[in-house]
């Protein structure tokens, strides 16, 4: 058992092996029945990715440095993304004005139509990853909604995985935006 698994709680390590035995196509039924989220808060640096956005711009991670950038992985058919959208964007509107930048990125299965669609409903940046190389990049993300808060220096410093703890993030959000001003 590694530093990371001695550190998480026994409910968390208990369903991070009941994800692995069983796959990971069920971890999207066990995030809907409340069975994660996953937490990690190990450090690491931020995957240098370009990031397609449905204004044209392509920037790459790196170019946010500097910012609080928080990269939320969802899709238009996972019924708990939709569900949490409406406190997602009401999360956005609350900390953007403070400095947050928040990129909402589609996975590669999404109907492009279906994004663009939403994104007239959307405030923040959306990304298309037709191709799926940024959830490659970014982990092997495969469960939606999966959330990474980047802090300014570039690092991930926070990962969500299934139902957002949006009252955890928003601590992290208010430490990394406090330490900013």
């Amino acid at each position: 058992m590694n530093n990371e698994q001695r550190a998480a709680p026994a409910d968390v390590r208990r369903t991070r092996r009941l994800v692995t035995l069983l796959g990971g196509g069920t971890a999207l039924l066990a995030a809907g029945f409340g069975l994660m989220p996953w937490i990690v808060t190990r450090p690491r640096p931020a995957p240098d990715v370009q990031l397609t956005l449905l204004d044209g711009t392509q920037p790459r991670v790196s170019d946010l440095r500097g910012r609080v950038v928080l990269v939320s992985f969802w899709s238009t058919t996972c019924a708990p993304c939709m569900a949490e959208m409406p406190t997602l964007i009401a999360f956005h509107r609350r900390n953007a004005p403070r400095g947050l930048m928040t990129v909402a990125v589609s996975m590669q299965h999404d109907r492009p139509d279906r994004v663009l669609a939403m994104r007239q409903q959307l405030p923040f940046a959306v990304a298309l990853d037709v191709q799926g190389e940024i959830a490659q990049a970014f982990y092997r993300t495969e469960v939606t909604p999966t959330k990474y808060l980047i802090d300014p220096q570039g690092r991930v410093v926070r990962t969500h995985v299934g139902r957002t703890d949006f009252a955890d993030l928003q601590q992290r959000i208010d430490a990394l935006l406090g330490a900013q001003g």
